[in-house]
């Protein structure tokens, strides 16, 4: 399954989902509302997006808001709930960053199998 995501400073775009603020709130405990649980976090979105960033792949920021835009791409399919999916993601940079960023903002996404 194809599901591309716009990675940009100020906002997250799929397809078929309404862009949201990239910002977001991490938590050791599960927040009231939809939150996103990786590796021992919950994350819900912010309004207070995160500041711009040349280098997007310095934390695991925007990693985990591709997730959650993922998830939303899913939901708005209407694709029903199961254990893993095989989705291919396609990414971009703009053609300033793409030499030097290419294969560092690529590895990011491929970490560990898990997209």
């Amino acid at each position: 399954m194809l599901i591309g995501v716009d990675h940009g400073n100020k906002q997250i775009k799929t397809v078929h989902c309404s862009p949201f603020v990239s910002g977001l709130q991490q938590s050791i405990t599960k927040p009231f509302g939809q939150s996103l649980q990786y590796r021992g976090n919950y994350y819900t979105l912010s309004n207070e997006r995160i500041p711009f960033r040349k280098d997007k792949t310095e934390d695991d920021r925007f990693f985990v808001l591709t997730l959650i835009a993922i998830a939303e791409e899913l939901e708005a399919r209407q694709i029903g709930k199961q254990e893993l999916y095989n989705i291919q993601l396609p990414v971009g940079l703009p053609p300033a960053h793409f030499g030097a960023q290419a294969k560092k903002f690529t590895d990011y996404f491929k970490r560990d199998g898990i997209v």
